[in-house]
């Protein structure tokens, strides 16, 4: 898997993502989760592309200049993520299933998450698994916010 170590808010679509071989980059952070389970991997990463993956992600950026943002190992170490390993196995395979059926739709630019139907998909998914409310509200305020979009509020 590959997390973002670099990210234009403004274009970029994805936070994180898997990988079926082992890669090198110069702006993802490549890392592996303990356990082996492909559905676990899947998990997370339908999590870190999620809007609440996203609004956690970016609460431990370092901003370099506008929409260009860092995010540091240390930080994202300790950055607070799903735990999928804790997930009741129905609950593991409604995401890897989700994760499956969605992962090869394109994602819209940050910008456009509020009209981003797969994007829409993955909160619904997230939120059904986890038994929270609805975050489309959170999703617009998103997409909406001055460092994502480089627009000012109105």
């Amino acid at each position: 898997m590959l997390i973002a170590e670099r990210l234009r808010l403004n274009t970029q679509r994805l936070t994180a993502s898997r990988l079926d071989q082992r890669v090198l980059s110069n702006v993802w952070w490549p890392f592996s989760l303990v356990s082996d389970s492909d559905d676990a991997e899947k998990a997370l990463s339908l999590w870190l592309n999620s809007t609440l993956g996203l609004l956690i992600l970016l609460s431990h950026r370092e901003e370099t200049e506008g929409a260009w943002v860092d995010f540091k190992k240390p930080t994202l170490q300790e950055m607070p993520v799903l735990d999928v390993t804790a997930l009741a196995p129905e609950r593991l395979q409604e995401m890897a299933d989700s994760y499956d059926r969605l992962c090869e739709r394109p994602l819209l630019p940050f910008p456009q998450m509020n009209v981003d139907a797969v994007r829409v998909e993955i909160d619904t998914v997230i939120a059904s698994s986890l038994g929270l409310p609805d975050v489309g509200g959170l999703r617009q305020l998103l997409a909406r916010e001055p460092v994502v979009c480089l627009e000012p509020l109105s």
